[in-house]
């Protein structure tokens, strides 16, 4: 029976809000011409059923397409209770709703608690409850991803 090492697991509370990004905005593009899609098939099934059939699907689509940019952009841009996790070689960010695994490029702050977090398909503004966290968690990110550029506070 072979025992593998637990790993060490640090967790931070912060307030999480997911930023959009250029390559957020291209992903939900696609989506977008997907969902004019299936849009005009609701359209063109629910015409065959006449004037009443055509507004109900003209209803349809006005609500699968408000739900589309209410989740997309609304909802997900919220700030949120999370977790900053250290585990292992891995970062990730927890919320209620999701867990992310991040690879952060830059670190740049706008104040003594707030930092943007930047690295591939990820762009996150982390608030956190006071310095000394901030400190904290500034040390395991340099320990983690010594390439991990610092921008300071402007």
């Amino acid at each position: 029976m072979l025992e593998e090492p637990l790993v060490p697991v640090e967790e931070f509370p912060v307030q999480v809000r997911y930023l959009i990004s250029a390559g957020y905005v291209v992903l939900q593009l696609y989506i977008f011409l997907f969902r004019l899609i299936v849009a005009a098939i609701i359209l063109v099934f629910s015409g065959e059923f006449g004037p009443f059939g055509f507004a109900v699907g003209i209803v349809l689509v006005i609500v699968y397409f408000g739900l589309f940019f209410w989740s997309v952009f609304v909802k997900l841009r919220r700030r949120t209770q999370g977790w900053l996790r250290f585990e292992g070689k891995s970062i990730a960010v927890r919320t209620p709703d999701s867990w992310a695994a991040i690879f952060p490029r830059t670190m740049e702050w706008r104040s003594s608690t707030v930092l943007i977090l930047r690295g591939p398909g990820t762009k996150l503004e982390i608030s956190l409850p006071n310095s000394q966290n901030a400190t904290q968690i500034t040390s395991r990110m340099k320990a983690f991803r010594p390439e991990i550029r610092e921008i300071p506070v402007s």
